[in-house]
């Protein structure tokens, strides 16, 4: 008989939407791997005051007669329970090069297509964006704190270089991004015959990758305030919402689909 206490995990998504996905990709991110890995969890609200880094998502771990542990940071959170074995070490049989690979998709995404999705997201339809982020907040703190949030995105995009780009180029890098991805999992979905889903790498299971793809993916297509990537997702890459689709279907099935 197992007399280790049982842990409890709380993943904090920033928004009172149960049932649905939310607009951060990482916050998918972190479910799509605690789901894969058939490891129970509850969500709840929180906010970034409350993170221990300032920052969506962040996730709490109760076991009993100990302290309260909260992690930060989605690959952060990801690979501390893969090293205690929380969740499955998914890129553990991956061969050095295909663990190049996965990091590779995983870097244009996080580092480069989040960057042009942030200037899409706040500085483009910055008044949808400032109403869905600061929802929990009464209206004149939030055009207060919705201003401050906008001129440090602008900053942050200028020194990160996104924000020296025109309206123009950065639709190119999304297309751009978008168009490698569509490629892959094109290539992904003819090896997989019959299967349920077909992964980023093309193997018989996910990686991390497919993590950070369909979190970015669910992302662009539940966001209001990124009309131009939706549109242009749902119109010319059908494979991605394909492959989306078939996730959602098999480990997501009590959320609610994107329109």
């Amino acid at each position: 008989m197992d007399s280790k206490p049982r842990s409890t995990i709380t993943l904090y998504r920033g928004w009172d939407e149960p049932g649905r996905y939310v607009w951060s990709p990482f916050v998918t991110k972190v479910e799509f791997r605690l789901r894969t890995s058939r490891t129970p969890y509850s969500n709840a609200i929180g906010s970034t005051h409350a993170g221990p880094r300032g920052k969506i998502p962040y996730l709490e771990i109760t076991t009993p007669n100990q302290p309260t542990e909260c992690l930060a940071d989605s690959a952060l959170v990801l690979r501390t329970l893969s090293s205690r074995g929380v969740i499955t070490d998914v890129n553990a049989s991956l061969t050095p090069s295909q663990k190049g690979q996965d990091l590779a998709i995983r870097a244009l995404m996080e580092d480069k297509l989040y960057f042009c999705h942030t200037h899409e997201r706040w500085i483009k339809n910055y008044y949808t964006m400032r109403d869905h982020v600061l929802w929990s907040m009464p209206y004149p703190m939030r055009v207060i704190i919705g201003i401050l949030a906008y001129r440090g995105n602008v900053r942050k995009l200028h020194d990160q270089g996104t924000g020296r780009f025109t309206d123009a180029e950065i639709r190119a890098l999304i297309r751009e991004v978008w168009e490698g991805i569509s490629g892959m999992l094109e290539d992904s979905m003819r090896k997989a015959k019959d299967r349920d889903c077909f992964w980023i790498l093309g193997g018989n299971e996910p990686t991390e990758a497919d993590a950070t793809v369909f979190g970015f993916i669910a992302s662009v297509l539940v966001c209001d305030a990124g009309p131009e990537s939706r549109a242009l997702v749902k119109e010319e890459f059908p494979v991605l919402v394909e492959y989306a689709g078939r996730i959602h279907q098999q480990w997501f099935p009590d959320y609610e689909i994107w329109g």
